[in-house]
């Protein structure tokens, strides 16, 4: 991961912990707005705003101090990258595809920018480019589970429901071997694998495959998560 983009993801994380409010955050915000009218120059300062923008969910905020920073550093990839996630946010897909394919430009093999690239396309229903990203990314990241997951977001909105489910599978089992490599056995709501095995459900559901579908809410509920937590998600497979 670029070193500007990492400053930016461990920010976030470590801010997670302390500020956990949506007041805690608006305080952090207005530090550093604070501080950056002091140093208006100061990139660092500007990259960790439109962080905090992103966290409150203020795209249009994001936006014009990615912009601002692109201003100083126009090559600034951090800035390239997540100006393209928000511009995708607020659905300006062209201008997010400019902005990966900037950062690519620099760093053909960021993941991120790539699969970026691909959500992007399939966002704005350009399926073919979409779907020749998300092989692409396979190819260069044949173990990756978050790769296998992209693919199949874009099988699904292409109609593709089997060819979706082996992604979606594969990437349950790449994820399984690496918790079972790192001693993890049980799982959260906030663990990817968490996410790939409901869309592996929401995939069964589309098919009307509830017994199917209900397997999976069952393997979250045998790995830790409180059948509460998926109590909407346990109604939608609730009879025949």
């Amino acid at each position: 991961m670029n070193k500007n983009i990492l400053i930016i993801t461990l920010f976030l994380l470590s801010m997670s912990v302390k500020a956990q409010t949506q007041q805690e955050w608006r305080d952090s915000l207005s530090t550093l707005s604070s501080l950056i009218e002091r140093h208006p120059r100061n990139i660092d300062l500007r990259l960790r705003k439109a962080a905090v923008n992103i966290e409150l969910e203020q795209y249009k905020y994001a936006l014009e101090e990615y912009s601002k920073v692109l201003d100083l550093d126009p090559k600034n990839i951090a800035a390239l990258y997540y100006r393209g996630f928000v511009n995708q946010q607020l659905g300006r897909y062209s201008f997010a595809r400019n902005d990966y394919e900037a950062v690519l430009e620099q760093t053909p093999w960021d993941k991120h920018a790539l699969m970026g690239l691909v959500l992007a396309n399939n966002a704005d229903g350009r399926k073919t480019q979409a779907y020749d990203g998300a092989n692409r990314l396979i190819t260069m990241f044949p173990k990756d589970a978050d790769v296998y997951s992209i693919r199949a977001e874009v099988e699904q909105t292409m109609g593709m429901i089997d060819v979706a489910l082996d992604d979606i599978s594969k990437a349950i089992e790449i994820e399984e071997g690496s918790n079972k490599q790192s001693g993890k056995t049980t799982i959260s709501m906030d663990d990817d694998i968490a996410s790939y095995v409901l869309t592996s459900f929401s995939l069964y559901l589309s098919l009307g495959d509830k017994a199917k579908a209900k397997e999976n809410l069952d393997y979250l509920v045998r790995h830790g998560i409180a059948k509460a937590q998926l109590n909407d998600y346990f109604l939608q497979v609730a009879g025949k």
